[in-house]
């Protein structure tokens, strides 16, 4: 059955068109961007209620606007269709609403979420209240459905079967299956991962991968298995790699990877025909320092400033997502029929919006929001932690005999480690300084694994972060009294990142939804978060995203050796090397 509502919009557009209501919305005097075709048309615009209803002149047209119609005079501006934005993750400490409430002002109209923590900790219920209340919202919210949780859960607390991940798939808003961290179960041929990725290709979805310095031999097995788009192209060689195989190949600039001006200035440069319509682009989740430089808008600035021409720009975030994801008929362009989602930019050198327009109605001018959007309940997001207990010093501590190697994670880069094995008795101070006692901690008290950290910082006398890919909660620094204080000040509060140096709180960041998300604006987050990078950098923390760190040093999808619920796990075989031990 078509919702009611779809069909009053349809029959709004219909009757503006034929001359029978008036319009809306008259945009005047402004060029549009015509993504079909790459050109500037000097056209005006008319909004039937919340979709374009006709752009062209007014004679051709033969509109005739009404007392109730807002004329808008654009003249000399530049209109182009709303940014997509088609892999986003919206907990980098801030919540779907937030990140809409900062980046809807930025021109970006449409997201594709990341469904991971969502699907892990709401129920089937209340997850659906949610997707279809910000169906209302003024940015189109859309979602993938995860098909493996990035992380060893144990088997109760891991959601991700088939009937589950299957309902995720049917609902009209999600978009996708994926991103596919845990390929190797696809290419194994293991039945259940197999009915997943058939389950999207019935409903229609498309499947991302997530394939980070894979051969061609290897995405042509995913791409024969089923996997349809990536967005891990580190090199000029790896996107034509991909799109040779008939993927869609998202170029990426995140606050992690910022590789889309080397891959822009190497496509426009090696000499061969780049099928333009084929590539997209994302910021794939930023953390929220990097969103004080902008989000969608200046993913674009940046590849203007790499030298790609705007008309293979602007179509990377509005045209090609929209056809990929069979949205074309809806948004992505500026033509009748589509969701009125329209920037009034001051020229395609500055893709910063001076107003926005989504859905029919002005929601931002010079930056601001002018509309109110659709909240979501947080107190309905399940709690960190539901137990009183707290952590004492001994539970983070590693016990080892004197001489006896200690397994040590050397981070090589903010996300990626080695294991090496130490001895206990370290003589040089400056190598003794760096290595860290680093802990995963139930929060139901069960269990915690323990082992050492070396790459992370100096001197750190005790941290902790609920935020962490696998919703435990992760602790690490030199003195176990410190390192408890600051895991007892996370849980008291239902989450976050506390930081305790010299007896007292040297840091604070509250996590209360969920113990991953704030209820603060992004721009608070922006300052919070510089803060703890700042504090961090102080104490020798040599890469530039801290924040990932805390966040995959217990995601399994990635090498060499990750903090599980089982124990110090090495990811090539999945063996546990250190098991964890029991709390009591």
């Amino acid at each position: 059955m078509i919702p009611s509502t779809l069909i009053e919009e349809r029959i709004a557009v219909i009757e503006t068109v034929m001359g029978r209501r008036p319009p809306t919305v008259w945009l005047k005097g402004g060029q549009v961007f015509n993504v079909y075709t790459g050109r500037l048309e000097k056209q005006d615009v008319w909004f039937g209620g919340d979709r374009i209803a006709y752009v062209g002149s007014r004679e051709d047209g033969k509109l005739i606007p009404g007392d109730s119609t807002e004329v808008v005079d654009v003249s000399g501006a530049v209109l182009i269709p709303g940014y997509i934005e088609p892999h986003s993750h919206p907990f980098q400490f801030y919540n779907p609403v937030s990140l809409t409430e900062k980046v809807l002002p930025l021109g970006t109209t449409a997201m594709i979420h990341d469904n991971l923590y969502f699907f892990r900790s709401l129920d089937e219920r209340v997850r659906k209240e949610w997707m279809d209340r910000l169906l209302h919202s003024p940015v189109h919210h859309y979602w993938w459905a995860r098909l493996d949780p990035q992380a060893h859960l144990h088997p109760d607390g891991n959601p991700f079967s088939l009937e589950k991940v299957s309902t995720a798939l049917e609902h009209p808003a999600t978009l996708q299956a994926g991103e596919l961290t845990d390929w190797m179960a696809l290419l194994d041929g293991d039945p259940e991962r197999v009915a997943m990725v058939e389950t999207a290709h019935r409903l229609g979805k498309r499947v991302e991968g997530h394939s980070p310095g894979a051969s061609y031999r290897t995405l042509s097995r995913l791409a024969a298995a089923g996997v349809t788009g990536d967005h891990e192209s580190i090199t000029v060689e790896e996107v034509h790699n991909r799109l040779r195989l008939g993927y869609m190949t998202t170029l990426r600039f995140s606050s992690l990877r910022p590789d889309l001006p080397d891959l822009i200035r190497g496509l426009l440069k090696g000499g061969e025909s780049v099928p333009w319509h084929r590539l997209m682009m994302t910021t794939d989740g930023p953390t929220p320092p990097a969103l004080s430089q902008g989000y969608v808008d200046a993913m674009i600035r940046v590849a203007l400033e790499a030298g790609c021409p705007p008309e293979y720009a602007y179509p990377m975030v509005t045209l090609n997502p929209a056809v990929y994801y069979g949205l074309d008929s809806h948004i992505g362009g500026i033509a009748p029929g589509r969701s009125a989602d329209i920037n009034i930019l001051q020229s395609l050198e500055e893709p910063t919006p001076l107003e926005v327009f989504s859905r029919g109605r002005r929601v931002a001018r010079d930056g601001r929001l002018t509309v109110e959007l659709p909240q979501l309940d947080w107190n309905r997001f399940p709690a960190f932690t539901s137990v009183d207990w707290r952590l004492k010093p001994e539970d983070l501590e590693l016990s080892v005999k004197k001489g006896e190697p200690v397994p040590v994670i050397q981070l090589v880069n903010p996300v990626i480690t080695h294991l090496k094995w130490e001895e206990e008795e370290i003589e040089d101070p400056t190598l003794r300084d760096e290595r860290l006692f680093v802990t995963l901690v139930d929060p139901a008290g069960r269990w915690a694994t323990r082992a050492f950290l070396r790459g992370f910082g100096r001197g750190v006398e005790g941290l902790a972060s609920s935020y962490n890919g696998s919703g435990d909660l992760l602790v690490l620094g030199q003195a176990p009294e410190a390192m408890a204080h600051a895991a007892n000040r996370v849980l008291e509060a239902g989450g976050g990142i506390a930081w305790i140096q010299g007896g007292k709180e040297h840091f604070f960041l509250p996590l209360p939804i969920g113990g991953k998300m704030s209820d603060l604006p992004v721009d608070e987050l922006v300052d919070r978060s510089e803060e703890l990078v700042r504090k961090l950098k102080e104490v020798g923390h040599p890469f530039h995203d801290p924040i990932y760190t805390f966040m995959f040093l217990s995601s399994t999808h990635l090498p060499q050796v990750r903090l599980t619920c089982d124990g110090l796990m090495r990811i090539k075989d999945r063996e546990i090397v250190v098991p964890s031990v029991p709390l009591t």
